[in-house]
Formats: structure tokens, C-alpha cells, sequence
């Protein structure tokens, strides 16, 4: 790899304070972006602007899964596409279930997303993914206008995947993931949720879950959960809540 892209691999998962303070470094000050705007990573790529994340091709392979091909022709992509999924069906009961009841206490322990600065990057853990698609309207909001920056770890993705109950849900979940990077699981990631589900915590630790936390400790940013107490034996994870 080269020395730019180790560069770019960091860049992409500093916060946008971090960002900004990089730009002020380079000199790519508000006089050379354009008073009021902020710096995205295509202060440092020369990509085509409709990527939302256009850091994402040139990544691909090393961090980040290349979803590109999934889009369908299906018009919606994003949050949109699976919201409300499984509003009737076998997630309606569970999952829905859990973020409206059973997590409340271990939720409201957790520190909110929103106490993070404006922008960081986050991980998406499958209860985050999963709730979405079972018609939270608090996870639509987070998803659609948080005030941070979702990353999808591979193993979210999945959990959604095997929800799927034919071809044309299928195709709704890569539509959704269009908009966002999905981190990969590299050697480190991968090694490290073996050791996760060795050491166990609190409460026992799946294997999705585990690799969900064990892609958010490779990529040094946060875990974005509902359910904070599988992570709980995990003490150098910072969890946090969406809303």
C-alpha cells in the first residue's frame, strides 16, 4: 500500500473536527472551499461528487466492502429502502419488541451519540440495522439526520442479509447500504472478535455482534448500539446509544 493511502485509510475515520483541523494544516481553508462549508474527504480525493462516499472505491479491498454492484433499479436507496421492512413478519415481534422494552435500562445507561463531536465516525451494530428495518421511527430519525457519521461493520450488514425472506428484500438491503461505507473484515478485526467471544462479559456475545465490535476496535471508533450489555466485558470499546 501506498504512503497516500495509508494516509487516506486514517483520514476517512477521523472525526470532522479532526477533518477540519487536517485542512486548515494543508491549507484548504474556508478561501479555497468556499466560505461556510465544511471539509468532506473530497477535500482530498478528486471523486465524483454524487458518491456520498467517495473514498469508498479507493478503499476498496482494504477497509471497506465494495457494495456498489448491489444497487438495483429500485429508486431508493438508504434508510428509506428497509425502514419498516419487517414491520409484519418474524423481526416485528423480536426485535421491535427489544428496542421498545427489554434495553431501556442498559439503553439509557449508555452515552448518547450526540455527546460525540459533530460528525465523528461510528459503527452500526446489527440491533441498529435491524431495528431500523422492524419500523423504529427513532432509528429512522438517527439513520436519516444523526449527528454522526454511520459506518456499517460487515457483520451488521449480514445480520440484515439473512433476514431477508426472498430475492427482492435482498435488493433492498444493498440498496440501503448505497450511501454508507461498510468497513471489511480485515485479519485484525477478525482475530480479535475470536478473542471477544473467548473472554465473553456480562451478558453472552454473539458471533455477529462480536465481529460488529471487533471491526469498530480495528477502525479505533466508536459502537453505536441499542443494547449496550453484550458489550459490557469490553472496556476498550466505547458504546454509545442513538437517541
Amino acid at each position: 500500500m501506498s504512503l497516500f493511502e495509508d494516509v487516506m485509510s486514517l483520514a476517512v475515520q477521523m472525526p470532522m473536527a479532526e477533518r477540519e483541523r487536517l485542512a486548515r494544516a494543508l491549507g484548504l481553508n474556508a478561501h479555497t472551499r468556499g466560505a461556510g462549508t465544511t471539509l468532506t474527504l473530497n477535500a482530498f480525493v478528486s471523486q465524483p461528487a454524487e458518491d456520498a462516499a467517495s473514498w469508498r472505491a479507493r478503499e476498496t479491498g482494504h477497509a471497506v466492502l465494495d457494495t456498489r454492484s448491489t444497487a438495483t433499479d429500485i429508486n431508493v436507496i438508504g434508510p428509506a429502502a428497509i425502514y419498516a421492512l419487517h414491520v409484519q413478519g418474524p423481526l416485528a415481534g423480536t426485535v421491535a419488541g427489544t428496542v421498545a422494552g427489554s434495553v431501556v435500562e442498559t439503553h439509557e445507561s449508555l452515552p448518547l451519540a450526540s455527546a460525540l463531536p459533530q460528525g465523528s465516525p461510528v459503527v452500526a451494530a446489527p440491533d441498529v440495522v435491524l431495528g431500523l428495518a422492524a419500523g423504529d421511527n427513532r432509528l429512522h430519525a438517527f439513520w436519516t439526520n444523526g449527528p454522526v457519521e454511520v459506518r456499517l461493520a460487515t457483520a451488521s450488514y449480514l445480520a440484515l442479509l439473512q433476514t431477508a425472506r426472498d430475492e427482492t428484500e435482498a435488493k433492498r438491503m444493498g440498496n440501503f447500504v448505497q450511501p454508507f461505507a461498510v468497513l471489511s473484515l480485515g485479519p485484525m478485526a477478525s482475530s480479535r472478535a475470536v478473542e471477544l467471544m473467548a473472554r465473553r462479559g456480562v451478558a453472552p456475545l454473539g458471533a455477529l455482534d462480536a465481529l460488529a465490535a471487533a471491526t469498530a476496535l480495528a477502525h479505533e471508533i466508536p459502537l453505536v448500539a441499542l443494547d449496550g450489555a453484550p458489550y459490557a466485558g469490553i472496556a476498550e470499546l466505547q458504546v454509545v446509544r442513538p437517541f
